[in-house]
């Protein structure tokens, strides 16, 4: 079994109909595929971690590399587990933005970074760390 994090930008005017109906159409093929993870969707970005069998996540992320729907998609991490992190979520799903306006009690420092790509960049287990904090609290 592989995680693997990565971050991309969406597509200039990409609606919020079209990322609902992306989340939507992934927890049906996730579940069908035996993928479990978490797509979180902030100012334009996603980050998203797939968990699942090797050759399942390797297949889906070379699709997700040549989906119109967003650019610039950027591996941040790919490494074996032994257990999944995300087992009950075929593709938990939260836009940042809207927690901002409905829960900004939740936001800190962590959160307000507006996906600041360079930092995770840098330090891929930042992402891990950060979608492991972000299921806990929500």
């Amino acid at each position: 079994m592989i995680c693997v994090v990565y971050i991309s930008s969406a597509k200039l005017g990409l609606t919020h109909s079209e990322i609902i109906n992306i989340v939507e159409d992934s927890r049906i093929n996730n579940e069908k595929n035996g993928l479990t993870g978490v797509m979180l969707f902030n100012s334009g970005n996603f980050m998203q971690l797939l968990e699942g069998e090797d050759s399942t996540v390797d297949a889906l992320y070379k699709k997700i590399e040549k989906d119109r729907r967003h650019t610039e998609v950027k591996l941040l991490l790919r490494e074996p587990i032994t257990h999944r992190n995300f087992s009950n979520w075929t593709m938990g799903f939260k836009n940042i933005e809207k927690l901002k306006e409905t829960k900004p009690e939740l936001l800190n420092s962590f959160l307000t970074d507006d996906f600041n790509f360079s930092v995770y960049q840098k330090n891929p287990y930042r992402a891990l760390e950060f979608l492991e904090t972000f299921k806990r609290i929500i």
